[in-house]
């Protein structure tokens, strides 16, 4: 089964999100902010206090509807879907680290249904463990996050993990698990993936 992280990959919330947060407390959110930067899923550190925590569902709730899509993704991800990558009647698997609560649950689903043109199932966790849990409980074998450590920490179940090039993970200069790949794209993810098919049916 394939699987996509949301935010970042999907869609493009964290342009949104830097707005509310000025509007809200007055500071610029930019990757230059070390203390502040959106670093892919907004990892927990010191640096985050529990007013920022606060404040993320309540931006989801409120500026969700008008969060456009990343660029190409959902072309790409349609391409997936309609490969040989995917079993029939299988739906799409979207795993985020957004809180499950009813109005974040609501709005994200909305959002899918209006801009996904194919069916989704929809997995909401709280950390990088519970993404683990569901992709060994749902057999995942392809995830795509664009959070650095994510990539990481998930790929020792996963046969391809994808780290999606953003500005905030390209400047890691820790070397990536043997089976972790940078992609600029979702079709760079199909492209590897059609390629390893090609290698492992075609006797290249």
């Amino acid at each position: 089964m394939i699987a996509f992280d949301f935010d970042g990959v999907i869609s493009d919330t964290y342009n949104i999100f830097r707005g509310h947060f000025w509007d809200v407390f007055g500071f610029a959110i930019d990757k230059e902010n070390d203390h502040y930067s959106f670093d892919l899923g907004l990892g927990r550190s010191e640096y985050y206090e529990e007013w920022w925590w606060r404040e993320i569902p309540v931006a989801i709730t409120k500026y969700q509807h008008i969060c456009p899509p990343i660029k190409e993704s959902i072309e790409a991800m349609t391409a997936l879907y309609n490969s040989e990558h995917c079993i029939a009647d299988e739906n799409i698997l979207i795993i985020t680290a957004r809180e499950p609560s009813d109005a974040v649950m609501q709005v994200t689903k909305l959002w899918c249904s209006q801009n996904l043109p194919f069916p989704v199932d929809i997995e909401f966790c709280a950390s990088s463990a519970d993404k683990f849990e569901v992709i060994q409980r749902r057999g995942v074998t392809h995830f795509i996050d664009d959070r650095f450590k994510t990539a990481q920490v998930l790929s020792p179940v996963l046969e391809h993990s994808y780290l999606l090039n953003s500005p905030w993970n390209t400047g890691r200069v820790e070397p990536l698990n043997y089976n972790v790949r940078r992609v600029d794209t979702i079709w760079g993810m199909k492209l590897h993936m059609d390629a390893l098919n090609a290698y492992t049916f075609g006797g290249m």
